[in-house]
Protein backbone atom coordinates (compact mmCIF):
# COMPACT_ATOMS: atom_id res chain seq x y z
CA UNK A 1 0.00 0.00 0.00
CA UNK A 2 2.88 2.31 1.00
CA UNK A 3 4.54 2.00 -2.58
CA UNK A 4 1.60 1.76 -4.24
CA UNK A 5 0.53 5.85 -2.72
CA UNK A 6 4.14 6.35 -3.37
CA UNK A 7 3.83 5.50 -7.12
CA UNK A 8 5.99 2.51 -7.41
CA UNK A 9 5.35 -0.59 -8.32
CA UNK A 10 3.40 -2.63 -5.58
CA UNK A 11 5.45 -5.76 -5.18
CA UNK A 12 6.38 -7.91 -1.96
CA UNK A 13 10.03 -6.76 -1.97
CA UNK A 14 9.33 -2.73 -2.67
CA UNK A 15 7.14 -2.78 0.14
CA UNK A 16 9.09 -4.59 2.17
CA UNK A 17 12.39 -2.05 1.91
CA UNK A 18 9.87 0.85 1.65
CA UNK A 19 8.54 -0.03 5.71
CA UNK A 20 12.11 -1.04 6.45
CA UNK A 21 13.52 2.58 5.07
CA UNK A 22 10.32 4.44 6.35
CA UNK A 23 10.31 2.81 9.91
CA UNK A 24 13.88 3.21 10.41
CA UNK A 25 13.75 6.62 9.32
CA UNK A 26 10.41 7.48 10.86
CA UNK A 27 11.59 6.18 14.37
CA UNK A 28 15.45 7.33 14.21
CA UNK A 29 14.49 10.69 13.75
CA UNK A 30 11.60 10.65 16.70
CA UNK A 31 14.00 9.24 19.44
CA UNK A 32 16.88 10.72 18.39
CA UNK A 33 15.12 14.47 18.61
CA UNK A 34 13.02 13.16 21.58
CA UNK A 35 16.30 11.49 23.48
CA UNK A 36 18.57 14.23 22.82
CA UNK A 37 16.07 17.49 24.46
CA UNK A 38 14.90 15.48 27.24
CA UNK A 39 17.61 13.58 28.26
CA UNK A 40 20.48 15.80 27.12
CA UNK A 41 19.64 19.45 26.05
CA UNK A 42 16.97 20.07 28.25
CA UNK A 43 18.45 17.30 30.96
CA UNK A 44 18.69 19.98 33.78
CA UNK A 45 14.34 20.59 33.64
CA UNK A 46 13.31 16.80 32.34
CA UNK A 47 15.74 14.29 34.02
CA UNK A 48 18.40 15.84 36.44
CA UNK A 49 19.03 12.63 38.12
CA UNK A 50 19.90 10.83 34.47
CA UNK A 51 22.61 9.39 33.76
CA UNK A 52 23.77 8.26 30.23
CA UNK A 53 24.30 3.84 30.16
CA UNK A 54 25.83 3.38 26.70
CA UNK A 55 25.33 -0.65 27.08
CA UNK A 56 21.18 0.42 27.23
CA UNK A 57 21.22 2.81 24.53
CA UNK A 58 23.12 0.40 22.38
CA UNK A 59 20.94 -2.40 23.39
CA UNK A 60 17.82 -0.88 22.96
CA UNK A 61 18.97 0.04 19.28
CA UNK A 62 19.96 -3.08 18.38
CA UNK A 63 16.30 -3.89 19.79
CA UNK A 64 14.22 -1.54 17.85
CA UNK A 65 16.63 -2.56 14.61
CA UNK A 66 15.56 -5.97 15.08
CA UNK A 67 11.66 -4.80 15.95
CA UNK A 68 11.59 -2.71 12.49
CA UNK A 69 13.20 -5.19 10.27
CA UNK A 70 10.88 -8.21 11.95
CA UNK A 71 7.60 -6.22 11.48
CA UNK A 72 8.41 -5.06 7.93
CA UNK A 73 8.65 -8.91 7.43
CA UNK A 74 5.51 -9.63 9.08
CA UNK A 75 3.33 -6.92 7.78
CA UNK A 76 4.54 -7.10 4.27
CA UNK A 77 1.49 -9.35 3.42
CA UNK A 78 -1.19 -7.24 5.04
CA UNK A 79 0.01 -3.92 3.22
CA UNK A 80 0.22 -6.03 -0.59
CA UNK A 81 -3.53 -7.30 0.49
CA UNK A 82 -4.42 -3.49 1.05
CA UNK A 83 -3.19 -2.75 -2.46
CA UNK A 84 -4.63 -5.59 -3.91
CA UNK A 85 -8.08 -5.04 -2.84
CA UNK A 86 -8.01 -7.65 -0.52
CA UNK A 87 -9.44 -5.74 2.32
CA UNK A 88 -11.73 -2.81 3.23
CA UNK A 89 -9.96 0.30 2.95
CA UNK A 90 -11.21 2.76 1.16
CA UNK A 91 -9.49 6.16 -0.58
CA UNK A 92 -12.84 8.61 -1.23
CA UNK A 93 -14.69 10.20 1.40
CA UNK A 94 -17.60 10.07 -0.15
CA UNK A 95 -18.03 6.60 -0.39
CA UNK A 96 -18.84 5.98 2.95
CA UNK A 97 -19.54 9.92 3.88
CA UNK A 98 -18.30 11.92 7.11
CA UNK A 99 -20.84 10.21 9.56
CA UNK A 100 -19.07 7.00 9.23
CA UNK A 101 -15.46 8.62 9.01
CA UNK A 102 -16.01 9.75 12.83
CA UNK A 103 -17.92 6.18 13.23
CA UNK A 104 -15.22 3.92 11.97
CA UNK A 105 -12.33 6.03 14.49
CA UNK A 106 -14.30 4.88 17.59
CA UNK A 107 -14.96 1.53 16.34
CA UNK A 108 -11.26 1.62 15.00
CA UNK A 109 -9.95 2.55 18.84
CA UNK A 110 -12.50 0.38 20.70
CA UNK A 111 -11.11 -2.65 18.36
CA UNK A 112 -7.45 -1.90 19.07
CA UNK A 113 -7.67 -0.84 22.89
CA UNK A 114 -9.33 -3.82 23.39
CA UNK A 115 -7.38 -6.52 21.37
CA UNK A 116 -4.34 -4.98 22.34
CA UNK A 117 -4.84 -4.77 25.92
CA UNK A 118 -5.74 -8.33 26.16
CA UNK A 119 -2.63 -9.34 23.82
CA UNK A 120 -0.61 -7.15 26.02
CA UNK A 121 -1.61 -8.62 29.46
CA UNK A 122 -0.74 -12.39 27.60
CA UNK A 123 2.86 -11.04 26.82
CA UNK A 124 2.95 -11.01 30.52
CA UNK A 125 2.28 -14.84 30.94
CA UNK A 126 4.44 -17.73 31.48
CA UNK A 127 6.47 -18.65 28.15
CA UNK A 128 5.21 -15.47 25.92
CA UNK A 129 6.69 -12.99 28.96
CA UNK A 130 9.69 -15.56 29.15
CA UNK A 131 10.95 -15.73 25.58
CA UNK A 132 8.83 -12.91 23.95
CA UNK A 133 8.36 -10.12 26.25
CA UNK A 134 10.74 -9.42 28.81
CA UNK A 135 13.59 -7.79 26.77
CA UNK A 136 11.58 -4.97 26.66
CA UNK A 137 11.24 -5.16 30.45
CA UNK A 138 15.01 -4.73 30.79
CA UNK A 139 14.65 -1.35 30.59
CA UNK A 140 13.58 -0.42 33.98
CA UNK A 141 14.25 3.57 33.66
CA UNK A 142 13.33 3.57 29.94
CA UNK A 143 14.55 6.20 27.40
CA UNK A 144 13.17 7.50 24.09
CA UNK A 145 15.28 4.85 22.39
CA UNK A 146 13.20 2.09 24.21
CA UNK A 147 10.44 3.05 22.27
CA UNK A 148 10.17 0.20 19.68
CA UNK A 149 12.77 -2.00 21.51
CA UNK A 150 11.12 -5.05 21.48
CA UNK A 151 11.58 -8.81 19.86
CA UNK A 152 9.44 -8.02 16.85
CA UNK A 153 6.64 -11.19 17.67
CA UNK A 154 6.04 -9.13 20.60
CA UNK A 155 5.44 -5.73 18.32
CA UNK A 156 4.01 -7.26 15.85
CA UNK A 157 1.65 -8.86 18.26
CA UNK A 158 0.68 -5.54 19.96
CA UNK A 159 0.09 -3.66 16.43
CA UNK A 160 -1.85 -6.36 14.67
CA UNK A 161 -4.85 -4.95 15.97
CA UNK A 162 -3.83 -2.16 13.87
CA UNK A 163 -3.80 -4.23 10.80
CA UNK A 164 -6.87 -6.30 11.09
CA UNK A 165 -9.47 -3.68 11.71
CA UNK A 166 -9.23 -2.77 8.05
CA UNK A 167 -10.32 -6.24 7.44
CA UNK A 168 -13.45 -5.94 9.66
CA UNK A 169 -15.14 -3.08 8.52
CA UNK A 170 -14.18 0.00 6.02
CA UNK A 171 -11.35 2.25 7.28
CA UNK A 172 -10.35 5.15 4.92
CA UNK A 173 -6.87 5.29 4.28
CA UNK A 174 -5.86 8.41 6.22
CA UNK A 175 -7.17 6.62 9.29
CA UNK A 176 -5.23 3.63 8.65
CA UNK A 177 -1.83 5.31 7.96
CA UNK A 178 -2.39 7.98 10.72
CA UNK A 179 -3.02 5.24 13.45
CA UNK A 180 0.09 3.26 12.29
CA UNK A 181 2.52 6.24 12.14
CA UNK A 182 0.84 7.35 15.44
CA UNK A 183 1.62 4.20 17.43
CA UNK A 184 5.57 4.84 17.01
CA UNK A 185 4.69 8.22 17.87
CA UNK A 186 3.35 7.36 20.99
CA UNK A 187 5.67 4.48 21.48
CA UNK A 188 8.19 6.96 21.76
CA UNK A 189 6.40 9.58 23.89
CA UNK A 190 5.65 7.58 26.58
CA UNK A 191 9.25 6.24 26.86
CA UNK A 192 10.71 9.21 27.35
CA UNK A 193 9.22 9.93 31.20
CA UNK A 194 7.96 13.33 30.81
CA UNK A 195 4.38 13.12 31.33
CA UNK A 196 2.34 16.84 29.48
CA UNK A 197 -0.80 15.21 29.85
CA UNK A 198 -1.95 13.89 32.52
CA UNK A 199 -5.54 13.16 32.45
CA UNK A 200 -6.00 9.51 34.31
CA UNK A 201 -8.50 8.40 31.25
CA UNK A 202 -5.36 8.37 28.98
CA UNK A 203 -2.69 5.96 29.50
CA UNK A 204 0.17 8.56 29.78
CA UNK A 205 3.81 8.43 29.92
CA UNK A 206 3.61 8.12 34.00
CA UNK A 207 1.37 4.99 33.41
CA UNK A 208 3.41 3.15 31.40
CA UNK A 209 6.76 4.09 33.47
CA UNK A 210 5.08 2.12 36.45
CA UNK A 211 4.09 -0.75 33.69
CA UNK A 212 7.71 -0.89 33.63
CA UNK A 213 8.72 -0.74 37.34
CA UNK A 214 5.90 -2.81 38.56
CA UNK A 215 5.60 -5.19 35.26
CA UNK A 216 2.08 -5.74 36.27
CA UNK A 217 -0.05 -3.05 35.71
CA UNK A 218 -0.59 -0.79 33.04
CA UNK A 219 -1.49 -2.35 29.99
CA UNK A 220 -3.49 -0.21 27.92
CA UNK A 221 -2.88 1.62 24.63
CA UNK A 222 -3.54 5.06 24.65
CA UNK A 223 -6.45 4.57 27.38
CA UNK A 224 -6.76 3.38 30.90
CA UNK A 225 -10.27 1.87 30.54
CA UNK A 226 -9.28 -1.60 30.66
CA UNK A 227 -6.60 -1.27 33.05
CA UNK A 228 -9.59 0.13 35.24
CA UNK A 229 -11.97 -2.98 34.45
CA UNK A 230 -9.26 -5.08 34.18
CA UNK A 231 -8.14 -4.69 37.60
CA UNK A 232 -4.43 -3.55 36.64
CA UNK A 233 -4.51 0.02 37.05
CA UNK A 234 -2.39 1.75 39.07
CA UNK A 235 -2.08 5.42 38.96
CA UNK A 236 1.48 6.97 38.89
CA UNK A 237 0.60 9.71 41.44
CA UNK A 238 -0.83 7.65 43.99
CA UNK A 239 1.37 7.76 46.87
CA UNK A 240 2.34 4.29 46.85
CA UNK A 241 4.01 4.81 43.74
CA UNK A 242 5.66 7.91 45.04
CA UNK A 243 6.92 5.69 48.00
CA UNK A 244 8.64 2.95 45.88
CA UNK A 245 9.51 4.08 42.95
CA UNK A 246 12.48 6.44 42.64
CA UNK A 247 11.93 10.26 41.52
CA UNK A 248 14.57 10.11 38.99
CA UNK A 249 12.69 7.16 37.10
CA UNK A 250 9.17 8.56 37.69
CA UNK A 251 9.54 12.07 36.83
CA UNK A 252 7.14 14.05 39.84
Amino acid sequence: MLTELLGLPTHPLTTFLGLVVGGLTFYGLLSTLSYFYFFRWRKERYHPRYVEDPVQIKSALSWSAVSLLGNAVLTTPFHLAVAYGWSEVYYDVSDFGWPWLFASIGIYLAVTETMIYWVHRALHWGPLWKYVHRPHHSFKQPTSFVGVAFNPLDSFAQGLAHHLCVFLFPVHVGVYLFFVAFVTVWAVMIHDRVSFVRWKGINYTGHHTVHHWYDNYNFGQFFTLWDRLGGTYKDPESSEVRAEVPEGVLRR
